[in-house]
């Protein structure tokens, strides 16, 4: 329990009045998955991020960073991350119509960190430029409405951003974003208003990981105990315009992903209840709280956002380029193989299920889609219970060789064939005691045809033990990422209808 008064102490919930008993045992609960690291692993944390600081530092060939001290924990960390770091770091208060205590604390945070301070009032700036927009909207100068509050707000972190841009460029170095995870998730950032080069604290949690590594990176502590607040006179402090305080947030965020991985695929409207908040009236608010800034800041997360244009696979080929020839290795991202969309995560946690209830195990024979269908399901949780292996039988000579698919029935038919699909799902068990269920896999992606057969022909064969095997003609358009991810998500619904008969 020290752990958690621990909690309590660094995220100021204890200032609160506590926790509700709902938020009591998810945290408790929370705790013992690992969820909120002890501080073991937050110096093994803190340790690796400073050390990919310095290798992105070596590789770009960039050494200095700019940022706005605000007064609050999160620039004062990644100050002092970036600093031990082994970066030139150069700090700017940049006060707006501001509390002084807040300005007052960002000038120690910079002098406690050995930082190079600049200080710049940009208020009579913010003024002039409000006075500007007012004769477009004469109501965004004189009213004191919520959104026009958020408006002048946004207005603040953008001409702040614009002042680092610029000493950012007069140095030759970056601007360094300061978002922290919870904030990212509550959308609490301007869109071109905080988001700068280098995130070094974005998937830290606000409510513990922050203040905790604060302390450890010798932030003061007058800041990393400071209220949070946004600087930008819209609201009482950050948690009073959340609905929820950061610990609240952070205990809901992981109970949301939680309940959805256990029940995949259910609606926003089932969520809590399947939450079980209770009478909890406290938690129903917060949950509710949360799930509404979610709902309505979702576009912030996913900015600029990319519509399917009829050429987007050209995003692709600039990527490719990017990632081969420029970009750093330590910011190189492979994209992995478990990486799935949403409705296939789901897709593949219902299987995983269905299958686990059922006490069966599968195996995949797959050809066009290269494992990917295994890979889905293996990204799924309990997997390890219920995922045999797969075969990856891209080559006709493979299909022969290691699941006995006759090589005149290839030559005759082509590989794109329902009794081939078959035959591989057959051959898979064959191959495959312990599983019960065989999924198989084999089609023309594209972009072109390939043996006759046109670009999105997809036969999708099954067998479950003791059965005989079952194959499905499928016709997929699209490009051959889009026509792959249709093939996985019909295979997956082929496999549930198995199981369930």
């Amino acid at each position: 329990m020290g752990f958690i008064k621990e909690i309590l102490d660094l995220s100021r919930q204890k200032d609160r009045g506590g926790l509700s008993p709902w938020f009591e045992r998810q945290l408790q609960e929370q705790v013992e998955r690992g969820l909120f690291p002890h501080e073991d692993e937050l110096r093994r944390v803190g340790e690796q991020l400073v050390a990919e600081l310095a290798d992105y530092r070596e590789q770009a060939g960039i050494s200095t960073a700019v940022l706005g001290m605000s007064g609050g924990v999160d620039s004062a960390l990644t100050a002092a991350l970036l600093k031990h770091a082994g970066w030139r770091v150069v700090g700017y208060t940049l006060p707006i119509e501001q509390n002084p205590v807040e300005t007052e604390r960002g000038v120690e945070a910079c002098a406690a960190l050995g930082l190079e301070h600049r200080h710049l009032d940009l208020s009579e700036s913010y003024r002039g430029f409000v006075r500007a927009l007012g004769t477009l909207d004469e109501r965004l100068s004189e009213g004191d409405e919520e959104p026009l509050r958020v408006r002048r707000g946004n207005v603040r972190a953008r001409l702040r951003m614009i002042t680092l841009y610029d000493q950012a460029h007069r140095f030759g170095g970056l601007v360094a974003s300061t978002d922290n995870f919870s904030e990212l998730g509550a959308g609490f950032w301007t869109l071109h208003g905080d988001v700068g080069d280098l995130a070094p604290v974005q998937s830290l949690l606000k409510s513990w990981e922050v203040p905790w590594m604060a302390r450890a990176y010798g932030v003061p502590e007058r800041t990393w105990r400071a209220k949070p607040t946004d600087g930008l006179g819209i609201g009482a402090g950050d948690e009073a315009q959340i609905g929820a305080s950061y610990l609240e947030w952070d205990i809901a965020v992981f109970a949301l992903v939680e309940a959805l991985s256990r029940h995949p695929g259910e609606p926003l409207e089932s969520l809590l209840a399947l939450l079980e908040v209770g009478s909890d009236q406290r938690a129903e608010e917060a949950v509710g709280a949360v799930l509404r800034r979610l709902r309505s800041t979702w576009y912030k997360r996913i900015n600029p956002i990319r519509l399917q244009h009829p050429v987007a696979e050209r995003y692709d080929a600039l990527d490719m380029l990017d990632a081969r020839l420029f970009r750093p290795a330590v910011i190189k991202i492979e994209e992995a193989l478990s990486s799935f969309s949403a409705d296939l995560q789901d897709q593949a946690s219902q299987l995983a299920q269905m299958l686990a209830r059922s006490e069966m195990r599968l195996v995949t024979a797959e050809s066009c889609t290269a494992g990917l269908l295994a890979a889905c399901v293996g990204a799924a949780p309990g997997s390890s219970g219920i995922l045999e292996g797969s075969f990856v039988t891209y080559c006709s000579s493979l299909k022969t060789d290691a699941l006995g698919v006759p090589a005149d029935l290839i030559e005759r038919e082509t590989p794109y064939h329902p009794e081939v699909a078959r035959r591989m799902a057959a051959g898979a068990l064959a191959g495959a005691p312990a599983a019960e269920l065989a999924l198989s896999v084999t089609g023309v992606a594209g972009p072109g045809p390939d043996c006759g057969k046109p670009a999105g022909l997809v036969y999708i064969g099954a067998a479950r033990r003791g059965q005989d095997p079952v194959a499905e003609e499928h016709h997929f358009a699209g490009r051959p990422k889009q026509v792959i991810a249709a093939t996985v998500r019909a295979a997956l619904e082929l496999g549930m209808r198995m199981v369930a008969d």
